[in-house]
């Protein structure tokens, strides 16, 4: 908020770093983890270290899903976004910074990939869990801000699967 009182537009790389935090991933993936008994004290200390590939992608990930989607609408609050930082820092337009968002996002899923391929002291369900995790993430932001208004993304999800399910007998 600090950024559109004082009508500052911080480099992207600026705006990516302060914008991990504001994702709520970490905040997102703690809490699932407290209903994991696999998850310790360890696996809290690894989650947040931003070392980890994991953790930095979920983050990353988060932030440029959700920047994708929500950018006009925060805009027009007033808000600074990452793509008008991106769109302004590199002077491209804004399908140009979309385009280098989904290039980034494609660069985070492959470090989900390559931690999944080599050994870590952090159990795999609390993996399989940031896993799943970004996985809601992706189809939340798929089209349109499901995550803050899930009406929109998850309303016939969730009927299809709750309400009316396919029986399997």
């Amino acid at each position: 908020m600090r950024w559109k009182h004082e009508g500052v537009h911080p480099t992207f790389e600026r705006y990516l770093e302060n914008g991990l935090y504001t994702s709520a991933a970490l905040l997102s993936m703690t809490m699932i983890m407290l209903g994991l008994e696999e998850a310790g004290q360890s696996t809290y200390a690894w989650m947040v270290n931003n070392n980890n590939k994991l953790s930095r992608a979920l983050q990353v990930l988060t932030r440029l899903y959700n920047d994708i989607v929500t950018n006009k609408a925060e805009e027009k609050r007033g808000l600074v976004t990452g793509s008008a930082c991106y769109m302004k820092q590199y002077k491209v337009s804004r399908n140009e910074a979309v385009r280098a968002f989904r290039a980034k996002i494609a660069d985070r899923w492959k470090d989900v990939n390559e931690d999944f391929m080599r050994p870590t002291v952090v159990p795999m369900p609390v993996r399989r869990a940031a896993l799943n995790y970004l996985r809601i993430v992706a189809f939340a932001y798929k089209d349109n801000d499901g995550y803050t208004r899930p009406q929109i993304s998850f309303r016939q999800v969730i009927t299809k699967v709750l309400i009316d399910p396919i029986p399997l007998d």
